[in-house]
């Protein structure tokens, strides 16, 4: 009788254990239901032919279309037609590297509009190795793209008066003092416009970024793997974005603050930079030596800027060599030329242009990160000095940027 009662508890604390595993997984199950629905991004899964086999309300809300109606039915029909190579270059390009692949692609709605999105798409393997289904994190950017072509629009106008004005001024037809007024309003509406643009927008990403790390901190331990990189999708997305406000806020206000001038030692300010890169110094190995430096006239916080964004990129874009950076300054009728030289990727020609313009990226985000920004930030913080800048390389041997500082 004993030897029996053991057995029927025993029994009843199994029958417990399993009732509480039971009730825990359909706790994660809502939890999971509640994080995949109501999350502020797309999420997606398509099979190998691109086919939709599950989709987040989110992701139909972007495609204004009924959850249960997606359910079956090709993506890329929802790709707008001149993007559709595009998507299929994308797609080939998660499948055959495995990795996550990004891209920004113009969408179709089924109300007949469209919008921007930001896609990030990786490649699932069943428990065999075989291929399982890509999942696809969409993220609408179309205000994020109409700032860009709005910012792209005033610099072409800008470009316009100084061309147009100057031919006239050469005619006899107008005055220098018109010109510069021009562009100088040009220029503030440009600045002002970045501003606002960029201030408006960090308000409602600061919520999202705060809600999607709350849910990742307390309950990623109850949710499955499927639902964990729903969220790092998310909160990568959110974090980028944030990253990318922030430096237009400090692109627009080099132009719009007005900045203390002195003399400074080029040498102090270059401790100052290398002090700042510490980590990523010693991450890389990198070896910075530099020539005699000038004392010049400028503002201190500028160009502890222009010199970090140069010096970072050179560690950044490394080679397989351990990263050598080398700076020098040499007097040159009115300026002083300074030059910044690594033996990092390089940079090809046809580029070295390109560069210079506000989020011009040469490489994909998975092979270095930024926002392409850094040497626009550089370029206008030499504008504000009176300088220029600019870069010879050549792939695989290094870059060398060189700037002026008048004397």
């Amino acid at each position: 009788m004993y030897e029996l009662n053991v057995h029927q508890i025993e029994l009843e604390l199994q029958n417990e254990e399993l009732r509480e595993a039971q009730l825990k997984l359909e706790n994660s199950r809502h939890k999971y239901f509640d994080l995949y629905n109501y999350a502020p991004m797309g999420y997606f899964t398509l099979d190998k032919r691109s086919i939709i086999s599950d989709v987040n309300l989110a992701g139909a809300s972007l495609l204004k279309v009924g959850r249960l109606n997606l359910f079956n039915r090709a993506f890329i029909q929802f790709i707008d037609p001149d993007n559709r190579n595009k998507f299929h270059h994308h797609i080939n390009k998660a499948q055959e590297t495995g990795n996550k692949e990004t891209a920004e692609l113009k969408l179709l709605t089924n109300d007949g509009n469209s919008f921007y999105a930001h896609l990030e798409t990786i490649k699932v393997l069943d428990e065999n190795g075989n291929f399982k289904e890509f999942r696809i994190g969409l993220t609408d950017i179309t205000k994020q793209k109409k700032a860009e072509t709005t910012l792209r629009i005033r610099n072409e106008k800008i470009n316009k008066i100084l061309n147009v004005e100057i031919d006239d001024y050469e005619k006899g037809e107008i005055k220098l003092e018109k010109l510069v007024e021009n562009l100088k309003n040009s220029n503030r509406e440009l600045e002002q416009f970045a501003y606002v643009s960029s201030h408006d927008l960090k308000e409602p990403l600061r919520m999202i970024t705060s809600f999607l790390q709350l849910l990742q901190k307390r309950y990623a331990a109850d949710l499955d793997e499927d639902a964990n990189d729903f969220i790092d999708f998310a909160v990568e997305g959110a974090k980028r974005m944030n990253i990318m406000i922030n430096d237009l806020l400090e692109y627009s206000r080099i132009g719009s603050t007005e900045r203390k001038f002195e003399y400074l030692q080029s040498d102090k300010i270059l401790e100052t930079v290398q002090q700042n890169l510490k980590p990523l110094i010693d991450e890389n190995n990198a070896l910075i030596n530099h020539d005699p430096l000038p004392i010049i006239y400028a503002n201190e916080q500028m160009m502890i800027q222009l010199f970090q964004n140069i010096i970072g990129n050179a560690i950044k874009y490394h080679s397989k060599e351990t990263p050598k950076i080398h700076i020098s300054a040499e007097n040159v009728d009115d300026d002083y030329i300074f030059a910044i030289k690594d033996n990092g990727i390089g940079i090809d020609k046809k580029h070295l242009e390109k560069i210079f313009t506000i989020f011009q990226r040469l490489h994909s985000r998975e092979e270095y990160d930024g926002t392409g920004i850094g040497l626009a930030i550089s370029q206008r913080i030499l504008q504000k000095h009176h300088g220029k800048i600019w870069a010879e390389s050549e792939l695989g041997k290094g870059t060398t940027f060189s700037f002026t500082i008048p004397n």
